[in-house]
């Protein structure tokens, strides 16, 4: 979950001024003020997965853009513009001079929005599909790349040929991140467990298709490490974005995202499964750590699985 403020300091001609500043202020406490109440009945029986009624306050509800009317997606786009201004992960300077309100709309294929029980949006993850109009191999060199190849300069796909998958099945894992606003405690915690747990049902009712993205250790790789993935990392890289792009500014901190690429794993459902217990469990201030408890639980009943073992 991107948490994390920009630390590096861009170039003088590069620099947000107090116009930006006042720009980017404007714009987040705009969104955060906005609330969709009806955002998860317009999405109905479209939905892709949810997690509601735990007791929580929270419904997240994750669903394709032609699920929703435009002004969800322009909410769903809002938001990411706001938080990521706010973590200055995105230019307040070239939204300023754009007259952005919202991100503009990309290849995301599916929305997960995490909501509080008066509508307003506190978290978002979106997974973003390949821009191939038909499928391609994953080898193939005419392939299209996925953002955070571009980005690293890497091939995150080829490693994984030989699976038999096409880029019609691989998606990347984009702006996962919570409103920076929300106060430290129990209901702050769980958004991003809500976030994972819905997304989990997605990629499984999606037929576990090839997840990439980029990250720090402390952001989406390890959530997926918790749920049982094993990721190919590709350290050392030096990624960067020209400075016409919203995120240019997203890679000038001391230690950047590393790239990624992850087969989603056999035994997901079983990650979810206590996922789910732990967040319908107490609401005391212990949740969390009985949670990663059951999570850590199913990861050695895999593994003596995996090994012949008598799991008990």
């Amino acid at each position: 979950m991107t948490t994390s403020k920009l630390t590096a300091v861009p170039g003088d001609q590069h620099r947000d001024g107090p116009l930006d500043h006042t720009y980017a202020r404007a714009l987040v406490a705009l969104h955060r003020s906005l609330r969709y109440p009806d955002l998860p009945a317009t999405v109905g029986s479209a939905a892709l997965s949810r997690v509601e009624q735990l007791g929580d306050g929270l419904t997240t509800v994750a669903f394709s853009s032609d699920a929703v009317e435009e002004r969800h997606l322009r909410a769903v786009f809002g938001f990411r513009l706001a938080e990521f201004i706010d973590l200055s992960m995105m230019s307040s300077r070239t939204a300023r001079e754009t007259a952005l309100l919202a991100e503009p709309p990309d290849s995301t294929v599916v929305h997960t929005v995490c909501l509080d029980a008066d509508g307003r949006i506190l978290g978002y993850v979106g997974l973003l599909g390949s821009r191939d109009v038909l499928p391609r191999r994953l080898d193939d060199p005419a392939r299209s790349r996925f953002p955070v190849e571009a980005a690293h300069d890497v091939d995150l796909l080829a490693p994984f040929a030989e699976r038999g998958l096409t880029t019609q099945q691989v998606f990347e894992i984009k702006r996962f991140v919570r409103a920076a606003d929300v106060p430290a405690g129990q209901l702050r915690d769980r958004v991003p467990w809500h976030l994972i747990l819905a997304l989990g049902r997605s990629v499984l009712a999606m037929g576990r298709p090839l997840l990439v993205g980029d990250s720090r250790e402390n952001g989406a790789l390890r959530h997926l490490r918790l749920i049982g993935f094993d990721p190919l990392v590709i350290p050392d890289t030096r990624p960067r974005l020209p400075q016409t792009s919203l995120m240019w500014s997203s890679y000038l901190v001391p230690v950047p995202a590393v790239p990624f690429a992850s087969l989603v794993p056999e035994d997901l459902a079983r990650y979810l499964e206590a996922i789910e217990e732990g967040l319908t469990g107490r609401h005391d201030e212990s949740w969390q750590r009985r949670l990663m408890a059951r999570l850590s639980a199913t990861r050695r009943g895999g593994r003596q699985a995996d090994s012949g073992e008598v799991v008990s």
